[in-house]
Protein backbone atom coordinates (compact mmCIF):
# COMPACT_ATOMS: atom_id res chain seq x y z
CA UNK A 1 0.00 0.00 0.00
CA UNK A 2 0.97 3.39 -0.94
CA UNK A 3 0.18 6.80 0.82
CA UNK A 4 1.21 9.88 -0.52
CA UNK A 5 2.04 13.67 1.48
CA UNK A 6 1.93 16.30 -1.22
CA UNK A 7 4.03 14.22 -4.15
CA UNK A 8 6.27 12.66 -0.98
CA UNK A 9 5.66 8.55 -0.80
CA UNK A 10 4.95 6.43 2.07
CA UNK A 11 5.56 2.85 1.47
CA UNK A 12 3.30 0.83 3.45
CA UNK A 13 4.95 -2.57 3.75
CA UNK A 14 2.11 -4.58 5.55
CA UNK A 15 -1.41 -2.78 6.73
CA UNK A 16 -0.45 -0.77 9.51
CA UNK A 17 3.29 -0.28 8.57
CA UNK A 18 4.50 2.64 7.21
CA UNK A 19 8.35 2.95 5.72
CA UNK A 20 9.19 5.97 4.16
CA UNK A 21 13.18 6.96 2.44
CA UNK A 22 13.08 10.66 3.43
CA UNK A 23 15.22 11.15 0.24
CA UNK A 24 12.50 11.18 -1.72
CA UNK A 25 11.37 13.85 -0.19
CA UNK A 26 14.19 15.66 -2.51
CA UNK A 27 13.04 15.09 -5.80
CA UNK A 28 9.60 15.13 -7.44
CA UNK A 29 7.86 11.54 -8.11
CA UNK A 30 8.86 10.40 -11.66
CA UNK A 31 4.85 10.47 -12.33
CA UNK A 32 4.91 14.13 -11.30
CA UNK A 33 7.78 15.55 -13.16
CA UNK A 34 6.14 17.54 -15.87
CA UNK A 35 7.60 16.53 -19.90
CA UNK A 36 8.28 20.16 -20.56
CA UNK A 37 12.11 20.64 -20.25
CA UNK A 38 12.57 23.68 -18.52
CA UNK A 39 15.48 24.48 -16.41
CA UNK A 40 14.08 23.43 -13.13
CA UNK A 41 12.49 20.34 -14.34
CA UNK A 42 15.93 19.13 -15.85
CA UNK A 43 17.28 19.61 -12.70
CA UNK A 44 14.93 17.55 -11.05
CA UNK A 45 15.31 15.10 -13.10
CA UNK A 46 19.24 14.80 -12.69
CA UNK A 47 18.34 14.79 -9.00
CA UNK A 48 16.81 12.14 -9.13
CA UNK A 49 19.25 10.31 -11.29
CA UNK A 50 21.97 11.00 -8.63
CA UNK A 51 20.06 9.87 -5.62
CA UNK A 52 19.00 6.64 -7.53
CA UNK A 53 22.61 6.21 -8.51
CA UNK A 54 21.76 6.18 -12.13
CA UNK A 55 23.37 8.48 -13.80
CA UNK A 56 24.17 8.77 -17.40
CA UNK A 57 27.59 9.18 -17.23
CA UNK A 58 28.41 9.25 -21.06
CA UNK A 59 30.10 12.39 -22.21
CA UNK A 60 31.57 12.76 -26.09
CA UNK A 61 34.64 14.74 -23.93
CA UNK A 62 36.74 12.21 -21.80
CA UNK A 63 37.34 14.68 -19.16
CA UNK A 64 33.50 15.84 -18.79
CA UNK A 65 32.68 12.00 -18.98
CA UNK A 66 35.54 12.18 -16.13
CA UNK A 67 33.79 15.10 -14.22
CA UNK A 68 30.25 13.38 -14.30
CA UNK A 69 30.92 10.16 -12.22
CA UNK A 70 32.75 12.68 -10.06
CA UNK A 71 29.65 14.32 -9.39
CA UNK A 72 27.82 10.82 -8.73
CA UNK A 73 30.46 9.74 -6.32
CA UNK A 74 30.30 13.27 -4.41
CA UNK A 75 26.39 12.01 -3.67
CA UNK A 76 27.15 8.40 -3.29
CA UNK A 77 29.58 9.63 -0.72
CA UNK A 78 27.11 11.37 1.52
CA UNK A 79 25.43 9.45 4.81
CA UNK A 80 22.42 7.86 3.77
CA UNK A 81 19.65 8.82 6.21
CA UNK A 82 17.69 5.93 8.02
CA UNK A 83 13.95 5.48 6.71
CA UNK A 84 11.12 6.53 9.09
CA UNK A 85 9.61 4.36 10.27
CA UNK A 86 5.75 3.92 12.20
CA UNK A 87 4.27 1.13 13.82
CA UNK A 88 0.05 1.34 13.69
CA UNK A 89 -1.03 -1.54 16.05
CA UNK A 90 -4.67 -2.67 14.96
CA UNK A 91 -7.69 -2.02 17.60
CA UNK A 92 -9.03 -4.94 19.31
CA UNK A 93 -12.67 -5.46 18.33
CA UNK A 94 -14.73 -7.89 20.27
CA UNK A 95 -18.58 -9.18 20.06
CA UNK A 96 -20.27 -8.82 22.76
CA UNK A 97 -21.39 -11.63 24.52
CA UNK A 98 -24.75 -12.69 25.22
CA UNK A 99 -25.80 -13.02 29.08
CA UNK A 100 -28.39 -15.45 29.47
CA UNK A 101 -31.43 -15.88 31.86
CA UNK A 102 -29.93 -19.26 33.10
CA UNK A 103 -26.54 -17.70 33.95
CA UNK A 104 -25.98 -17.36 37.72
CA UNK A 105 -25.49 -14.16 39.48
CA UNK A 106 -21.74 -14.83 39.06
CA UNK A 107 -21.49 -15.35 35.30
CA UNK A 108 -23.73 -12.50 34.60
CA UNK A 109 -21.65 -10.00 36.53
CA UNK A 110 -18.21 -10.61 34.97
CA UNK A 111 -20.12 -11.20 31.50
CA UNK A 112 -20.92 -7.30 31.73
CA UNK A 113 -17.81 -6.52 32.87
CA UNK A 114 -16.25 -8.34 30.49
CA UNK A 115 -18.26 -6.63 27.62
CA UNK A 116 -17.78 -3.43 29.27
CA UNK A 117 -14.10 -3.95 29.07
CA UNK A 118 -13.30 -5.50 25.87
CA UNK A 119 -15.87 -3.16 23.94
CA UNK A 120 -13.37 0.01 23.84
CA UNK A 121 -15.15 2.05 26.55
CA UNK A 122 -12.18 2.06 28.72
CA UNK A 123 -9.50 2.20 25.41
CA UNK A 124 -8.23 5.56 24.72
CA UNK A 125 -8.21 4.93 20.78
CA UNK A 126 -8.06 8.34 20.05
CA UNK A 127 -4.79 8.42 21.78
CA UNK A 128 -3.62 6.01 19.95
CA UNK A 129 -4.83 7.07 16.67
CA UNK A 130 -3.25 10.45 17.34
CA UNK A 131 -0.05 8.84 18.10
CA UNK A 132 0.23 7.09 15.00
CA UNK A 133 -0.99 9.85 12.72
CA UNK A 134 2.38 11.96 14.45
CA UNK A 135 4.36 10.64 11.49
CA UNK A 136 2.62 12.92 9.01
CA UNK A 137 3.88 15.69 11.26
CA UNK A 138 7.27 13.68 11.85
CA UNK A 139 7.90 13.99 7.95
CA UNK A 140 6.48 17.38 8.08
CA UNK A 141 8.96 18.50 10.32
CA UNK A 142 11.83 16.92 8.77
CA UNK A 143 10.85 18.34 4.96
CA UNK A 144 10.60 22.01 6.82
CA UNK A 145 13.85 22.01 8.67
CA UNK A 146 17.16 24.07 8.07
CA UNK A 147 19.27 20.85 8.14
CA UNK A 148 16.87 19.10 5.19
CA UNK A 149 17.04 22.45 3.26
CA UNK A 150 20.77 22.33 3.39
CA UNK A 151 20.75 18.70 2.19
CA UNK A 152 18.42 19.98 -0.65
CA UNK A 153 20.51 22.96 -1.71
CA UNK A 154 23.64 20.65 -1.99
CA UNK A 155 21.95 17.97 -4.41
CA UNK A 156 20.46 20.37 -6.39
CA UNK A 157 24.23 22.30 -6.72
CA UNK A 158 25.53 18.91 -7.82
CA UNK A 159 22.60 18.61 -10.62
CA UNK A 160 23.29 21.83 -11.90
CA UNK A 161 27.00 20.89 -12.00
CA UNK A 162 25.70 17.95 -14.35
CA UNK A 163 23.32 20.11 -16.24
CA UNK A 164 26.69 22.11 -16.66
CA UNK A 165 29.12 19.56 -17.49
CA UNK A 166 26.36 18.08 -20.41
CA UNK A 167 25.48 21.33 -21.89
CA UNK A 168 29.27 22.15 -22.20
CA UNK A 169 29.92 18.72 -23.73
CA UNK A 170 26.73 19.12 -25.67
CA UNK A 171 28.31 22.00 -27.47
CA UNK A 172 31.70 20.42 -27.66
CA UNK A 173 33.69 22.14 -24.89
CA UNK A 174 35.00 21.26 -21.67
CA UNK A 175 33.59 22.54 -18.19
CA UNK A 176 35.52 24.83 -16.51
CA UNK A 177 34.26 23.70 -13.15
CA UNK A 178 32.60 27.19 -12.23
CA UNK A 179 30.30 25.78 -9.41
CA UNK A 180 32.04 22.58 -8.45
CA UNK A 181 30.96 22.16 -4.50
CA UNK A 182 33.64 23.25 -2.07
CA UNK A 183 35.35 20.77 0.40
CA UNK A 184 33.33 23.13 3.30
CA UNK A 185 29.75 22.86 1.17
CA UNK A 186 29.94 19.19 1.52
CA UNK A 187 31.22 18.72 4.99
CA UNK A 188 28.43 21.54 6.00
CA UNK A 189 26.18 18.75 3.78
CA UNK A 190 27.52 15.83 5.81
CA UNK A 191 26.77 17.80 9.08
CA UNK A 192 22.60 18.09 8.18
CA UNK A 193 22.25 14.39 7.35
CA UNK A 194 23.54 13.50 10.96
CA UNK A 195 21.70 15.97 12.35
CA UNK A 196 18.66 15.00 10.19
CA UNK A 197 19.55 11.02 10.89
CA UNK A 198 19.34 11.79 14.88
CA UNK A 199 15.83 13.33 14.18
CA UNK A 200 14.58 10.23 12.38
CA UNK A 201 15.91 7.93 15.06
CA UNK A 202 14.08 10.09 17.87
CA UNK A 203 11.30 10.07 16.16
CA UNK A 204 11.37 6.41 15.28
CA UNK A 205 11.68 5.50 18.88
CA UNK A 206 8.69 7.55 19.63
CA UNK A 207 6.61 5.86 17.09
CA UNK A 208 6.28 2.71 18.82
CA UNK A 209 2.57 3.04 20.45
CA UNK A 210 1.35 0.61 23.16
CA UNK A 211 -2.37 -0.42 23.42
CA UNK A 212 -1.48 -0.23 27.24
CA UNK A 213 -4.74 -0.33 28.27
CA UNK A 214 -6.34 -3.09 26.65
CA UNK A 215 -3.04 -5.23 27.94
CA UNK A 216 -3.78 -3.66 31.24
CA UNK A 217 -7.86 -4.77 31.32
CA UNK A 218 -6.86 -8.26 29.78
CA UNK A 219 -4.72 -8.99 32.77
CA UNK A 220 -6.84 -7.36 35.66
CA UNK A 221 -10.17 -9.91 34.37
CA UNK A 222 -10.21 -12.70 36.06
CA UNK A 223 -11.72 -15.51 34.74
CA UNK A 224 -14.51 -17.31 36.37
CA UNK A 225 -15.98 -20.79 37.15
CA UNK A 226 -17.20 -22.24 34.06
CA UNK A 227 -20.89 -22.09 32.89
Amino acid sequence: MISTIGTTTIQTTSPNSFVMNPTSMLVEMKSFIPSSYTFETKIQKIKQELLTCNLDCSAKDETNEQYLYEMQDIIDHLPKLPEIQQQKLTIPEFDEIEVKATDSVEIKKFIRKVNYEFLGFHCNHKVMDKDCDMVYKNVSDIYKSGEFKTYDNFVSLVAECVWQIRDKDRRGKVWNEQIRPAMFEMKRAIDALVVLAGFISMYNAKMNPQFLNVKQQLGNITTPSKR
